[in-house]
């Protein structure tokens, strides 16, 4: 198999590789798919990386600075899409072929995303813990845990929850720590209870 390398490609081109899968498809991935998007990530690189399986199935993972914050397969986002693609790579669904791209925009997931170091040990075969779902500590910090932190925060205290979720948003670097400095600018305990409870069950 050729190999070619990611940060050799010229601004806006795309890699290409291809691979047949005569062996175990999991064992191949990991020494191809896997390595290539463990290099895109360690090289801080952003743009879209595919997966074509063998059965015409797509997978994308997004990258903004080597930090995966996008992934689909078969219509899931987020955790289901990895759980999805981790069970057709179980499946003996082979990988027919990969392309980055860093030309392209990154699509901004509509679910919470497992960290980068979780989805690259998936994708290896690793047995990594699974986080749990709900769990505020391996919620990766995204756009759309924002837009649902901000609406259960204005649901409890008005338009000024837009205005605090401001303040607040990117200082700590996860989201169980975001919930505990929201709770502590609230006036009543029962609110931080009840948006902690309702965020959480938002992303469960």
């Amino acid at each position: 198999m050729r190999s070619e390398r990611a940060g050799a490609a010229p601004v806006g081109a795309a890699i290409l590789r291809g691979t047949h899968m005569a062996q175990s498809p999991r064992s191949e991935f990991a020494k191809s798919a896997g390595d290539l998007l463990r290099e895109l990530c360690r090289e801080q690189r952003s743009g879209v990386f595919y997966i074509a399986t063998t059965n015409s199935l797509l997978a994308q993972f997004g990258l903004s600075a080597g930090a995966i914050t996008f992934l689909s397969f078969q219509n899931k986002q987020g955790l289901e899409a990895l759980e999805a693609f981790d069970l057709a790579l179980r499946q003996a669904v082979g990988i027919g072929s990969t392309r980055f791209a860093s030309n392209v925009h990154v699509p901004s997931s509509k679910e919470a995303m497992p960290s980068t170091d979780y989805i690259l040990e998936q994708l290896d075969g690793d047995s990594a813990r699974a986080p749990e779902r709900g769990d505020p500590k391996s919620v990766r910090i995204n756009e759309a845990t924002r837009l649902i932190v901000e609406q259960e925060l204005v649901e409890l205290i008005g338009p000024m929850g837009a205005i605090l979720c401001d303040e607040v948003w990117g200082s700590p670097n996860s989201l169980d720590l975001i919930l505990e400095a929201l709770g502590r600018e609230l006036p009543d305990p029962a609110q931080a209870a009840r948006l902690r409870q309702n965020v959480l069950k938002r992303l469960s």
